[in-house]
């Protein structure tokens, strides 16, 4: 068992602005394409719609100076370009949550942003989107439609990046820890329950703390949290993952992650077990 002492919001992360911007266009775009193909006649209006959302989040927060002056991204995105208002926002939402951004001595292309203002950028702008579908159709229409987006487009990036063959659970987590510390994401505890299973406490985390403020737990859930816990996320993966509940919720988050070439379905950790990962015995 080991504790991770990393929540850190001002750890600095290493971004491509214009390829980081070009991501989160393709983000928008992807949900545009799925929407439209799944119910054509909603489109106009959810557009409009989040239009009027982001605008309203962006008046909130007040004109910032600079960190504007990247190259407009050349890409064509076959949805969002029908609508260039909402692609334009899009843009100036990501750059104006980033914010500070300096220029990184190692890669004249890239900048160090604070990995909490990072997450804070995509992960805000995903509730944005989410919001838009409950406030539409009310709540448990708009996370149907949601889901059935959401369920696609997992399906498309995974067939995007599978999974290398001579990966091991261990290898994995170990990688994850590694990273969720570089960009200060959380404070959280780990247990290798065997070789090829281990389970995590997460006591903070930037995907509940980068939302919290909208007091709004369900939403944040969904366009946060909500995609590593449909069944479609395991759909062919070697390292899988399940939790049972997140801090969007709960006082932690757990995950457990394992191995499906020698565990098939194993059995969650239970609650009290995963709280006390880490934690000293006293008599």
């Amino acid at each position: 068992m080991k504790n991770h002492k990393c929540y850190n919001p001002k750890a600095e992360t290493e971004v491509d602005p214009v390829n980081w911007i070009q991501s989160q266009l393709g983000s928008m775009n992807s949900v545009l394409k799925h929407l439209t193909e799944i119910k054509p006649e909603f489109v106009e209006k959810y557009v409009q719609h989040l239009i009027k959302r982001v605008k309203n989040a962006l008046e909130s927060i007040g004109e910032k100076e600079g960190y504007f002056d990247f190259p407009e991204i050349e890409e064509k995105f076959d949805f969002l370009d029908k609508y260039p208002e909402l692609r334009k926002l899009t843009r100036k939402f990501i750059l104006t949550h980033a914010n500070p951004m300096k220029k990184s001595s190692n890669d004249p292309k890239k900048y160090l942003v604070y990995g909490f203002n990072h997450s804070m950028a995509f992960r805000r702008i995903s509730y944005h989107r989410v919001k838009s579908f409950a406030e539409l159709l009310g709540k448990e229409e708009g996370v149907k439609l949601f889901t059935e987006i959401l369920t696609r487009i997992i399906r498309e990036v995974s067939k995007k990046r599978p999974e290398e063959e001579d990966i091991t659970n261990r290898k994995y987590c170990e990688k994850a820890i590694k990273s969720w510390c570089d960009y200060g994401m959380a404070d959280f505890a780990s247990c290798e329950l065997d070789e090829h299973m281990m389970v995590f406490r997460f006591d903070s985390c930037f995907a509940h703390e980068v939302l919290k403020d909208f007091n709004d737990p369900d939403i944040a859930y969904y366009a946060s949290c909500y995609g590593a816990d449909l069944p479609v996320f395991n759909e062919g993966r070697i390292i899988r993952v399940r939790r049972s509940q997140t801090l969007h919720h709960a006082p932690f988050c757990d995950e457990l992650y394992w191995d499906s070439r020698v565990h098939k379905n194993p059995e969650m950790p239970s609650i009290d077990f995963t709280k006390n990962i880490g934690k000293k015995k006293t008599s």
